[in-house]
């Protein structure tokens, strides 16, 4: 499960880092999103959440020193 700041749309991309229980690498997993559905919050009546379906785009790996937004463009 991972928490967004804002329910994608369809067709958007979703990016997820993880890096490794050792630190020593880090894995860049990328989502594309295929389908929303949206569900009366059981926190408040006054927000929304959202059950996401995506399909795994592309997956990167590297060492845990690269910034992401270098990692992505090599």
């Amino acid at each position: 499960m991972v928490n967004l700041p804002q329910i994608p749309k369809i067709g958007e991309t979703i990016v997820v880092e993880r890096i490794s229980p050792q630190k020593e690498f880090v894995i860049i997993f990328e989502y594309i999103v295929t389908a929303v559905q949206f569900n009366a919050s059981r926190e408040s009546a006054d927000s929304t959440d959202a059950q996401v379906n995506a399909f795994l785009n592309h997956c990167w790996e590297g060492t845990s020193n690269f910034k992401v937004t270098n990692f992505l463009k090599q």
